[in-house]
């Protein structure tokens, strides 16, 4: 079967429209409310009730050697978009942070077989584009080619060969090294960059999320190509690993080409299940020294996995929060009341194991303090009163008016697919997606945020200033750290 995506009654011109927030609520049906008063405009106000529905044909399998495999046909193009998606992010490096990014670096630099410049050529001689990123929880290696099959095959074969025997060669790890190193210490130039790697370690202490992508500069240094190359034997295997197929190919077709990436790898195992995450039993505040204007500020706690009941209803209430910008309560009350910031934003970060919630933002260091209390005190205000029923019905819309934007390519639809294949989510996620956000209510969005944000004992990590030490309650220990 071909992917469909049926869009019912929807218009781009609306998708534009850039809503507004109400005086008390998060997100307004915007300019449009105004039609509602005119005769001539039932239609259009129809039209943007509506709600969209979106399918996408999907088939499952597993090969012999244990690789699971996603296919989606689509024949309105001629192309193959194919994902290979590892359990091999930077929550597995154990004793080598960083080794999950020098693979994902050093995949396209040469095989046994072929330097760099001989497998860029190759990709290039059949219009082939070829990317490798790792991340948290995953490391995905992506590739594009036109679907006829003498440009399919000889791009799977490449690609075969590109990601089941690299050579990790000395000299390609240096210069690689230098660049992480220098990377790592660009990022240590500025107040945002310090604050989110120091938040994921006070978060998460012992736990393998604690890591930051990229690794660390002590790593970087005494990592050699044996560590990287034991990294890939361990987690870039059959049994660890998820092949999704997008594109106008045939089931026959993506079975030869499933079983050849399949049988390149080696069978391996799948990796170990990720420790609980445990949720922080009292508040903690880190401040870490640095010469800006600007102070950093990230505060949040453990949120939820990627399977979490309360996904569809949290993420209605953090579109109200602060999760669209603009027009969000944490926006309309820092930037547009009272110009405290530029940009401030929420959001749950879903992982296999719970990552975090956290709000962000940067302001300057003589109004950190005023900023920081006004944000606390309106995520309690939210937790505690909740949005209101017109607030969830419009952000609810706005997703849903949104959704099909996500899934409207090949592209697009392969990334949306290897989520719900290494996160082991339901064939029907995407067409069930919109109906999801549709079943959420206002009592259903209370309740999930009351359930996951606790005001009371939230992590504060600013980076930055520090013109006053906040004073702690009498007998509070362990609250305040200070880094230099």
């Amino acid at each position: 079967m071909s992917l469909r995506l049926v869009v019912l009654s929807f218009s781009l011109c609306l998708m534009s429209v850039a809503w507004a927030g109400p005086e008390h609520g998060g997100v307004s049906p915007g300019p449009l409310t105004a039609l509602e008063k005119l005769q001539s405009a039932p239609a259009l106000v129809a039209e943007r009730n509506n709600t969209p529905a979106v399918h996408v044909a999907l088939e499952r399998w597993t090969t012999d050697e244990g690789l699971r495999v996603m296919w989606s046909r689509n024949t309105q193009l001629p192309l193959l978009d194919i994902r290979l998606v590892f359990d091999a992010g930077a929550a597995r490096e154990g004793d080598f942070p960083g080794a999950a990014a020098a693979v994902s670096s050093l995949l396209n630099e040469g095989t046994r077989e072929r330097t760099a410049q001989q497998v860029a050529e190759g990709f290039e001689q059949i219009g082939a584009s070829f990317s490798a990123a790792s991340y948290r929880d995953m490391a995905l290696v992506s590739l594009r080619v036109m679907s006829d099959a003498e440009r399919r095959n000889a791009a799977a074969a490449l690609l075969s060969e590109v990601v089941s025997e690299p050579r990790f060669a000395l000299d390609d790890w240096h210069r690689l090294q230098e660049s992480m190193r220098l990377s790592l210490l660009r990022r240590l130039q500025s107040p945002a960059g310090r604050a989110g790697p120091t938040f994921y370690q006070s978060l998460y202490g012992n736990h393998p999320y604690s890591r930051t992508p990229g690794g660390d500069v002590d790593s970087i240094k005494r990592m050699i190509p044996a560590d990287i190359a034991a990294f890939h034997q361990r987690y870039y295997t059959a049994k660890n690993g998820v092949l999704v197929l997008v594109g106008d190919i045939t089931r026959a077709d993506a079975e030869a080409l499933a079983k050849q990436l399949s049988q390149a790898l080696p069978a391996g195992e799948k990796a170990a299940a990720l420790p609980a995450v445990k949720p922080l039993a009292k508040p903690e505040r880190v401040h870490q020294v640095f010469p800006s204007e600007q102070v950093h500020i990230v505060l949040g706690e453990v949120g939820i996995s990627r399977s979490d009941p309360d996904y569809f209803a949290l993420m209605v209430g953090n579109e109200l929060l602060g999760g669209s910008g603009f027009g969000t309560l944490l926006t309309r009350e820092l930037r547009e009341k009272r110009g405290l910031t530029y940009s401030v934003t929420s959001q749950f970060i879903p992982m296999r194991a719970a990552g975090p919630f956290q709000i962000s933002f940067s302001t300057r260091h003589d109004q950190a303090a005023e900023a920081l209390a006004l944000t606390r005190q309106l995520l309690s205000d939210f937790v505690r009163q909740g949005p209101s029923e017109a607030d969830v019905s419009a952000a609810k819309a706005n997703l849903s008016q949104a959704f099909p934007r996500s899934v409207a390519s090949n592209d697009q639809v392969a990334s949306f697919l290897a989520m719900i294949g290494f996160y082991e989510l339901p064939d029907s996620f995407i067409d069930d997606y919109i109906g999801q956000l549709a079943a959420v209510d206002l009592a259903q969005v209370r309740a999930a945020m009351s359930r996951h944000i606790h005001p009371e004992r939230l992590l504060v990590v600013t980076v930055g200033r520090l013109d006053e030490k906040p004073a702690t309650k009498a007998g509070a220990k362990n609250r305040w750290r200070l880094i230099k």
